[in-house]
């Protein structure tokens, strides 16, 4: 190369996100079936829960520390300020109202690729990392999955609220 920068188009950066996103979630799908097929359903299944929870609160924990390095204030709609998840993989859209929280989500390459293998139950487990995430980010929030492909909605749709004081 010759030192220039190359410029890649929008599109085709789109479908290597996409294809990397894919290419994850298949090595999920692959290594949560196997889990379950060693252990069994159950106990795979908290095998996996556990070690989505430990990476969500990892992946919650260093977004905070981004968010506050690039000088948000620690509240619950700044976590996407600064990228969480590469823009191109995902199609996100805004939901109308005044709430920045709220997203709806018409393509997600990891449910493409569950939904295609029929993996929808093991991989709907993998959604939790959305909560997790929020609850390491801002501890005093709860983000909600109000609508999920892998339940069969025509797109996830989710929202951070903050939790109720007792």
């Amino acid at each position: 190369m010759n030192g220039d920068s190359p410029v890649v188009p929008v599109e085709v950066a789109k479908g290597q996100v996409r294809q990397m996103g894919m290419m994850m979630a298949s090595l999920y799908r692959h290594l949560a079936q196997s889990i379950v097929d060693e252990l069994g359903e159950e106990r795979g299944k908290e095998v996996l829960v556990r070690a989505i929870e430990n990476y969500g609160a990892e992946r919650g924990e260093k977004q905070r520390q981004r968010v506050l390095a690039a000088g948000h204030a620690h509240e619950p709609q700044n976590y996407g300020k600064v990228p969480d998840l590469p823009s191109y993989g995902w199609d996100v859209e805004s939901v109308e109202g005044e709430d920045p929280t709220h997203i709806r989500i018409t393509y997600c390459p990891f449910a493409a690729e569950w939904r295609d293998h029929g993996f929808e139950k093991l991989g709907r487990l993998y959604c939790a990392i959305d909560q997790v995430k929020y609850e390491a980010f801002h501890p005093d929030s709860d983000l909600v999955h109000l609508k999920n492909v892998l339940d069969g909605d025509h797109f996830c749709e989710m929202r951070c609220r903050r939790k109720e004081k007792p």
